[in-house]
């Protein structure tokens, strides 16, 4: 076969390929269902337009700055209610049951994290919620100090607060220096009809009193605390400002 018949066997073979690839590429658009080209043109539109917000917003601008403005507003609003939800909040203490530590119109900032580690130590001021306790009708949050832990037996006689620790057969006189000194801890007459001047604790209950013994309504009378009635634990007085103290 000569050169020139060659060249047309192959030119007509090419030409036969191109046009079989180009009948099986529209095949495969058309079954695997590939978008239109009308559609592709609105993409295209959408790209553009994206494009034209884009520069709208670029630094410098002063829809940028707004859009700026605006998101630093949201991230700051959803921090905060991720911190007062999560881990701090901001207490105001009523009554007289905490005095001398706290009175009437204090404020103070409390923590959540212990909540999460049931890290709760003894000498810790709490936030509890008394909801639905025999003996409590108010609907305020109480504030008192943790003197009784999980597994411990708790006993009120002689005007003194004593612990006789899990696992151990002696009772010890629990030193609470936070009180004016002479304070006495007495037991009321319906707390000792409960049994409330000697109980032993459960896995999960506190035994709290407030620091104003003669005053106050705490365990000696709602019985222990329950773990879950923790609502969070006082880190710091700051208010009044003159008496900004850690707690």
């Amino acid at each position: 076969m000569n050169n020139d018949g060659l060249k047309d066997f192959e030119s007509k073979n090419s030409s036969d390929k191109d046009n079989l690839f180009v009948e099986v590429s529209a095949e495969e658009l058309i079954d695997q269902d590939f978008v239109s080209a009308e559609d592709i043109e609105k993409e295209t539109e959408n790209e553009s337009s994206d494009k034209k917000i884009f520069k709208k917003l670029e630094k410098g601008t002063t829809a940028y700055e707004i859009f700026d403005w605006v998101r630093t507003i949201c991230i700051g609003i959803l921090a905060g209610i991720f911190i007062v939800v999560f881990l701090v909040q901001r207490d105001d203490v009523y009554g007289s049951s905490m005095m001398p530590t706290l009175s009437q119109g204090d404020i103070i900032f409390t923590q959540k994290i212990s909540n999460y580690f049931n890290s709760y130590k003894r000498g810790d001021i709490v936030v509890l919620d008394g909801a639905g306790m025999e003996g409590y009708t108010k609907k305020e949050y109480l504030v008192k100090r943790i003197v009784g832990l999980p597994g411990e037996t708790v006993r009120i006689a002689d005007g003194n607060v004593y612990i006789k620790p899990a696992g151990s057969n002696d009772f010890y006189l629990l030193q609470e220096n936070y009180l004016p000194s002479g304070t006495k801890t007495i037991m009321m007459d319906d707390g000792i009809r409960k049994g409330y001047n000697e109980i032993t604790l459960g896995e999960n209950e506190y035994y709290c009193l407030g620091d104003n013994r003669p005053v106050s309504n705490d365990s000696r009378n709602l019985g222990p605390f329950e773990k879950k009635r923790i609502i969070s634990v006082a880190v710091i007085r700051v208010f009044p400002l003159n008496e900004i103290k850690i707690l």
